[in-house]
C-alpha cells in the first residue's frame, strides 16, 4: 500500500482550519478531559461514526463493537450518529468547544486537521506488548514524531464494477480504458435505458468526492506532489481530468446525483457502472433482491495504470473525554486477538489494522471482494504527501477547478493551472 506518514515538521505550521482545541498543548499534548470512572466502575462511553447510519452494515459493525461491552459489561457503548457530508464539521465544532465523543472514527485526511490541534489523546502504551506486535503498516499513517495518536480502523479500497445484467443486456464487455468506458456508457443506456455510469461530481459533497476523485490521477499516474512540490498541473493530472470530463459529458454519466441518489439507483438496477469503495457497494447489495453480489462483476480501474487510492480511517480518543480510562480500555480490546477477529467480520469486506483476514465465508457469498483487495499495494491516500495539514485547502483549490471543467467547460489545462496557481497561494 503506498502511503505517507505526516511529517513532524508539518505540526509546528498553525492550521488555520477552524479547530482548536482550548487548553490544549499543543499535538498530542492531551486536553481538557478526565480519567473519569475506571473500568470496575463502569458508565458510558459515546462513540460518534457516521457508519452507524449506513443501512445494514451500520448494524453488521454495532454488533462487533458490542462484544466490549458483553465483556465488560458495566461499559455502555452509546452511538453517535453523524451523518457522512457533515461529519468532520460538526466533530471539528464539538472538539473546539470542549466537547464531542469519547472515542470517534477519524479518515486519514482529516487526521493531521486534528493531530495538528491536539485534539487527539495519545496512545502509546495503551496496547498490550502482544497486540502492539501485531498491527500492520497502515498504522504508522497515524503517527506523529514517533507518537501513536490513533490506530487504523479500516482501510477501504475501491475498484471499478457493474451490473452484469445490464452489461449482458446491452451486449457490452467490461471496459478497460477510459476510451472504452465512455463507449460502453453510452451502449448500456441507448440499449437498456439504465444511466452508463456514475460517480462522485459536486463541490456540495466536497470532502468525500475529494477521496472519490484521487481514483482519477492515480489512475494516470499522475498525483498532486512529489512530497516536496505541488504537482496539481501535471501532464498527467490533465489526462486524467480530460477523461474524467469525456465520461461526464457523454450523455450516459448520472449528472446531478448525489451519491446517496446513484448508489440507491444502482441497488434498484438503474445505472450499469461505478467507481466507489467496497464498504458502499456491499451497502448496495446486502439484502437486495434486485441486485445481489452474485451480479456484480468487478475490475482495477480501467484506467492507464494500476494506481488508486483507498480510504483509510483510524479511531481515536478525543482529548476532550471525561472517560479515557474507559476508552483507552475499549481500543485495548479492539486490538486484541478478539477485538480484531470480532472486527474483521464487522467490518468486512475492508481490512482491519493488523493482518486479521476478512472470514472465507464473506469472500465466497460475496465473489467481488478479492478484486478490491488486490488494489491495495498499489493504492494511495489521498493526503497530499508533504502538504499534509494543508490538504483541505489544496483540495478546495483543485475541486473548484474540476467542477468548472464540468459545469462551464473549461479546458482542463488551464483550470490545473489555475488550482496550481490557487494552491501555492494557498500554502505560501
Amino acid at each position: 500500500m503506498r502511503s505517507k506518514t505526516m511529517r513532524g515538521a508539518a505540526l509546528g505550521v498553525a492550521v488555520g482550519l477552524g479547530l482548536t482545541l482550548s487548553g490544549c498543548a499543543g499535538a498530542g499534548g492531551g486536553g481538557q478531559g478526565g480519567e473519569g470512572p475506571s473500568v470496575e466502575e463502569g458508565g458510558q462511553l459515546t462513540f460518534a461514526n457516521w457508519q452507524w447510519l449506513e443501512p445494514g452494515r451500520g448494524e453488521q459493525i454495532w454488533s462487533a463493537v458490542g462484544g466490549y461491552s458483553e465483556a465488560n459489561p458495566q461499559v455502555e457503548l452509546v452511538q453517535q450518529e453523524i451523518v457522512r457530508a457533515d461529519y468532520e464539521r460538526t466533530i471539528s465544532t464539538q472538539i473546539g468547544s470542549g466537547q464531542g465523543p469519547d472515542v470517534f472514527i477519524i479518515p486519514d485526511t482529516y487526521f493531521p486537521e486534528l493531530a495538528a490541534s491536539g485534539a487527539l489523546e495519545p496512545l502509546d502504551g495503551v496496547l498490550d506488548p502482544a497486540d502492539q506486535e501485531r498491527l500492520n503498516a497502515t498504522n504508522e499513517n497515524f503517527a506523529v514524531d514517533g507518537q501513536q495518536l490513533a490506530l487504523t480502523w479500516e482501510s477501504v479500497p475501491f475498484a471499478f464494477f457493474w451490473n452484469e445484467n445490464l452489461l449482458d443486456e446491452a451486449g457490452v464487455e467490461p471496459p478497460t480504458s477510459p476510451e472504452e468506458l465512455v463507449e460502453a456508457a453510452q451502449t448500456v443506456q441507448d440499449e437498456t435505458g439504465a444511466t452508463g455510469f456514475a460517480v462522485r461530481h459536486q463541490m456540495n459533497e466536497e470532502t468525500v468526492w475529494w477521496l472519490d476523485f484521487a481514483n482519477w490521477p492515480y489512475g494516470f499516474g499522475g498525483g498532486w506532489s512529489d512530497g516536496e512540490q505541488l504537482t496539481i498541473d501535471s501532464a498527467e493530472n490533465i489526462e486524467a481530468l480530460t477523461a474524467y470530463q469525456e465520461v461526464y459529458d457523454s450523455g450516459a454519466f448520472a449528472v446531478g446525483d448525489d451519491a446517496s441518489t446513484f448508489r440507491s439507483r444502482f441497488a434498484e438496477g438503474e445505472v450499469a457502472m461505478m467507481i466507489d469503495n467496497s464498504s458502499a457497494l456491499l451497502t448496495m447489495v446486502a439484502d437486495n433482491e434486485t441486485v445481489t453480489s452474485e451480479d456484480i462483476g468487478a475490475s482495477p480501474l480501467p484506467f492507464t495504470t494500476d494506481g488508486s487510492t483507498y480510504a483509510g480511517f483510524a479511531i481515536g480518543i478525543n482529548a476532550n473525554s471525561q472517560n479515557k480510562e474507559l476508552a483507552r480500555d475499549f481500543v485495548r480490546w479492539m486490538f486484541t486477538q478478539e477485538g480484531q477477529a470480532a472486527m474483521a467480520e464487522g467490518l468486512a469486506p475492508s481490512l482491519v489494522g493488523t493482518d486479521v483476514e476478512v472470514p472465507a465465508d464473506f469472500v465466497e457469498a460475496n465473489p467481488w471482494v478479492p478484486t478490491f483487495h488486490e488494489q491495495l499495494p498499489n493504492a494511495t491516500t489521498a493526503v497530499i504527501a508533504g502538504f499534509e495539514t494543508e490538504t483541505p485547502q489544496i483540495r478546495t483549490a483543485i475541486l473548484t477547478q474540476v467542477a468548472r471543467v464540468l459545469t462551464e467547460d473549461v479546458d482542463p489545462a488551464e483550470a490545473l493551472a489555475q488550482a496550481q496557481a490557487d494552491a501555492e497561494a494557498a500554502v505560501e
